[in-house]
This record gives C-alpha cells, sequence and structure tokens, in this order.
C-alpha cells in the first residue's frame, strides 16, 4: 500500500464515520511535517463538541478506530497522522503552556516548592515537558501518578552544573569506595 493509498483511506474511514453519526463536515488533509499528516474536521461547533469530548477524550478514540481501521485495510506500514477538530488541538496546545507557566512562575517566585499540573494524557505531558525544557531550564519536571491521574510536578532544578558536580563527586566517591575495597 502507497502512502497515497493509506491517505486516502483514512481520509474515507474517517469521512463514513462522520456520515454514520449523521455530522455534516468536511475533512482537509495538510501535512504537518514531512512525515506526519493532519486530518482537519470543519463543523459546527455542537457536532465539534461532540466530536471532541470532555478532555479531548472522544477525539483520541476517534483517532485510535481510524488507525486500527487503517491497519486491518491491508497497511503494513502505517502513516503518522492526527485528526484535529476547528483546531482543538493548537488551542490545548496554548491552554497547557499557559498552565505549565502558571506553575513555572509560581516555582520561580518562590510560592510554592513543587506545582502539581492537572492531569493529562502522555501526549499532552509531552508538550508541557518540551515547553518547560526550553523556556524554563532552571525547573525539572516529571510525572506522576498512574492511569488517568498522572500529571505533571513542576519544581526548582537548582543551578546550572550544581546538579552534575553533585552527581560528579559521588561517582567520584563511589569509584574511590571500590578501589580501596578491591586492595
Amino acid at each position: 500500500m502507497t502512502y497515497s493509498d493509506f491517505s486516502d483511506n483514512a481520509k474515507s474511514y474517517l469521512e463514513k464515520i462522520l456520515a454514520i453519526l449523521d455530522i455534516e463536515a468536511s475533512v482537509l488533509e495538510e501535512g504537518l511535517d514531512e512525515n506526519t499528516i493532519c486530518y482537519r474536521i470543519n463543523c459546527k461547533a455542537d457536532d465539534a463538541r461532540i466530536l471532541i469530548g470532555r478532555n479531548g477524550q472522544t477525539l483520541e478514540a476517534l483517532q485510535f478506530v481510524v488507525r486500527q481501521m487503517c491497519r486491518s485495510g491491508g497497511s503494513e506500514e502505517q502513516k503518522p497522522f492526527l485528526i484535529d477538530i476547528l483546531d482543538y488541538r493548537d488551542r490545548r496546545k496554548r491552554n497547557i503552556e499557559e498552565q505549565a507557566k502558571k506553575a513555572a512562575v509560581a516555582v520561580l517566585n518562590g510560592d510554592s516548592e513543587r506545582v502539581a499540573l492537572t492531569p493529562m494524557n502522555p501526549f499532552e505531558r509531552r508538550l508541557a515537558h518540551q515547553y518547560l525544557q526550553i523556556d524554563f531550564p532552571d525547573l525539572v519536571s516529571h510525572s506522576e501518578g498512574e492511569g488517568m491521574d498522572r500529571h505533571i510536578v513542576i519544581s526548582y532544578g537548582g543551578m546550572p552544573g550544581y546538579a552534575q558536580a553533585s552527581d560528579q563527586s559521588s561517582d567520584k566517591e563511589t569509584d574511590e569506595a571500590k578501589l580501596s575495597s578491591a586492595e
């Protein structure tokens, strides 16, 4: 199956699902980068709310179903794609970055030592981690929790190079201990 066939199948499956749901919409294919396609669904706002669902859960499920349909359609090599509805993903990304920024400023201002963000799916957590690494390099972010409660915690990472120096000194002490025990 060629890239064009895969693309046609994914778009066709998506259009069929929308027709079954009796939602009038247009599906536009747009390249995000050289490997990833975005299928943008333009529809009425009420229909968009149904398709997006709470916190994008229905949108993620729709994307999963279309991927599975493409796999069962005989595609050996699946091309990555996203489904977006009325630019929901861009708005959500800006919202995540705004949340992360507020939490980062609270940590930097000393209002709190650690700030936990609301639970997010893996893709959204990755967006937040990347944003924090680029815009707030003095801070550390990590994920905590399980399943639907998994969230990001932001804290102060200390002076640049400080963590490396302390790690190196503990490694040096460990190496010295190994040498003295070998003698």
